[in-house]
């Protein structure tokens, strides 16, 4: 792949970048045209589809037009110089609609399904293994899908779709686990889809399963109580088989006893301690900064000042010291504030976030404060009916 191709996210905030260059996507209805063609992951996109994804049920007259224009727009985003009305080569008309070209593994839900599917084929003979890959997968989510959308876009099928490929890759990685002895290592990722998805029965039995076989026998049981009384409350049904199978064989595992799923299920005892694989950890911890300009020169007094206000806040760390850089637009603050965080990137291990609230932004689409928050708490993990409504709250 040359230095200069085009590589995409979409697990997580929908990001792109051509070479070390992070390109800004355009207005709100852009970024949801773009999100859709990379979660078809290369495949045509249908007209009618695309206007169901940007308007739902109430399209204007004009849509069609509409995206034709976005079509323009993105083309000449993903290839500067394209004469006007040129189809290029990256996204192309096909069956009645559009589709982006992905080259080899350009996009990260390609690599996903990639080591999703290494996983799966590996898990008979090696779940430990099998787990390794499953981790790997997993680590390339920043966050829910096309986390850069309102949450309104991300409800269509096709981001539902793959948000499920992400459920059951957890659900392979616990049961890879169980069977690799090494249950404690999926417990984070189990507890966070459980919490996203309260009402998902499969995800619930996992969790318990994971629970009872670490020596939480108590938590596992009320796991169970708990997702009950939610579905006869809000769905009006009773637990399902594999929901009830789960229950089961903590109870036939014995009270309190560590690993009492796993030997109940025929399954190796849990070793006391365990080695997390790459991609588990307890939270994400997201890394947004945009690529660092290599030759970047000059601005040593104002690095220095910024070096000297960080290495202050790191001998004190009960004090927060919160810094503007200011002046015209164009002359590089943005620049220099990315230059300074990479420098001091790894003081702050659990992560640094980024926005660009697009104050001169040529299509003059601020971002909301709204937006900004949501974005940064579905990248630090918070589920979704944890966050709160509205601005103020």
């Amino acid at each position: 792949m040359s230095p200069e191709s085009v590589r995409f996210a979409v697990l997580g905030p929908v990001r792109v970048r051509r070479g070390d260059t992070e390109l800004e996507q355009g207005a709100p209805q852009e970024r949801a045209f773009l999100a859709l063609l990379l979660v078809r992951a290369g495949q045509p996109v249908s007209m009618d589809e695309i206007v169901d994804t940007l308007w739902g049920t109430d399209p204007p007259p004009s849509a069609v037009n509409v995206v034709r224009r976005h079509v323009g727009s993105l083309r000449r985003l993903l290839e500067p110089g394209l004469p006007a009305r040129a189809e290029g080569r990256l996204l192309l008309r096909d069956a009645g609609g559009y589709r982006l070209l992905i080259e080899g593994d350009s996009l990260d839900l390609i690599r996903f399904r990639a080591l999703r599917e290494a996983g799966r084929r590996t898990a008979p003979e090696s779940p430990a293994h099998a787990l390794g890959l499953l981790g790997e997968a997993l680590s390339l989510w920043r966050g829910p899908v096309a986390a850069s959308l309102p949450a309104h876009a991300r409800t269509r099928p096709a981001f539902a779709a793959v948000e499920r490929e992400r459920l059951a890759a957890v659900r392979e990685a616990a049961d890879a686990a169980l069977r690799a002895g090494r249950p404690g290592t999926v417990l984070p990722e189990l507890r966070r889809a459980a919490a996203e998805h309260p009402l998902d029965e499969p995800v619930q039995a996992s969790l318990i399963l994971a629970l009872a076989a670490t020596g939480h026998r108590s938590q596992a049981l009320g796991v169970y109580d708990a997702v009950r009384t939610r579905l006869v409350g809000e769905l009006g049904i009773d637990p399902g088989a594999e929901l009830r199978g789960a229950r089961e064989t903590v109870l036939r595992g014995g009270p309190g006893a560590a690993g009492g799923a796993a030997t109940a299920a025929g399954l190796p005892p849990v070793p006391a301690v365990e080695d997390v694989p790459a991609g588990f950890a307890s939270f994400p911890v997201p890394a947004q900064l945009p690529h660092d300009i290599p030759g970047f020169t000059g601005r040593g007094g104002e690095i220095d000042e910024m070096l000297a206000l960080s290495c202050g806040a790191a001998r004190t760390p009960n004090t927060v010291v919160i810094s503007a850089i200011g002046g015209m637009a164009g002359v590089g603050k943005t620049a220099l504030a990315v230059h300074w965080a990479h420098r001091v990137a790894d003081r702050f291990p659990d992560g640094q976030l980024y926005v660009n609230l697009r104050g001169y932004d040529p299509c003059g689409a601020v971002m909301e404060a709204g937006e900004a928050v949501r974005g940064f708490l579905d990248a630090l993990g918070v589920p979704p009916d944890r966050i709160p409504h509205g601005v103020d709250a």
